[in-house]
């Protein structure tokens, strides 16, 4: 089997009437590379209705299930503002293949499990006080989770959710092998590296050590952890475990072309199982 990974869609920033729509892309470039199953790591839009919507087409337009994970974009509120930040997350579960609402069985032998994750702040730098890092704002600029997310709790408990929940999971997966999908961060690897301007305090919000912690400590389940978020193009191997970040990102940040089919075929990244 053929699994295409892709996150970090952003369609409702990237597309426009002048080429095809990124989700068309998509489903092109899984079609070329006789792909069986999507797994899209989150952040396909700022509209969680719009999310839905994306996830539908894609699945009719390509013919195969797309597994999804929420990022924190899918889950704003910024086009509802009325809405809280679980009932998005909720609604979002609509998606039957949305991996929140449980894992997905491959076959005997491979499961795929996963979910948003949080930050805890531990990837920021140890000279910034846990205080500084909740402000959510450094210098001119502001973490927008900070304005469009409204869990009711603070992000370490939010954290401390996620990983239970990956756990429980993973202790319960009797002995299959597990493709593991986060939108946040889950090694250090991925962070920014340093020296690089604001981002040893912006660093805090892609991730947690704790979720790396996690996949180290079920490694040999764990073949595959894929994440988005920091809009990364990158593999590293660790053990028997292979990470994954694999991003379309702004169209700004485009490394190859401004068409969405040219820059999504070169960011598509394949597993075969």
């Amino acid at each position: 089997m053929r699994i295409g990974i892709l996150s970090d869609l952003h369609v409702d920033k990237n597309n426009d009437d002048e080429f095809e729509t990124v989700q068309e892309a998509l489903c092109s470039a899984a079609s070329a590379t006789n792909t069986d199953l999507l797994i899209v790591a989150g952040d396909i839009s700022n509209n969680y209705v719009q999310t839905l919507n994306v996830l539908e087409e894609i699945e009719e337009r390509a013919g195969i299930p797309c597994l999804f994970v929420p990022g924190n974009h899918d889950i704003w509120n910024v086009e509802h503002p009325e809405l809280s930040t679980a009932y998005i997350y909720e609604e979002l579960q609509r998606h039957e293949r949305n991996l929140s609402k449980g894992a997905y069985a491959i076959n005997d032998e491979w499961i795929v499990l996963g979910d948003t994750g949080w930050y805890d702040f531990s990837y920021g730098s140890e000279r910034f006080e846990p205080e500084q890092f909740r402000a959510m704002t450094y210098g001119n600029r502001t973490w927008k989770d900070k304005l469009y997310v409204n869990w009711g709790s603070t992000p370490e408990q939010i954290t401390d959710h996620f990983y239970d929940k990956l756990q429980k999971q993973l202790e319960a997966c009797g002995g299959k092998k597990v493709i593991l999908v986060t939108h946040v961060v889950n090694h250090d690897q991925f962070t920014v590296p340093m020296p690089h301007k604001d981002w040893d305090y912006f660093n805090a919000f892609l991730g947690s050590e704790r979720y790396q912690a996690l996949i180290r400590s079920y490694s040999r389940s764990v073949k595959y952890a894929v994440c988005g978020h920091v809009h990364y193009r990158k593999k590293i191997s660790i053990g028997s475990t292979q990470f994954i970040c694999n991003c379309l990102g702004d169209k700004k940040e485009w490394l190859h072309s401004k068409r969405a089919y040219e820059e999504v075929s070169k960011s598509y990244v394949t597993i075969d199982i």
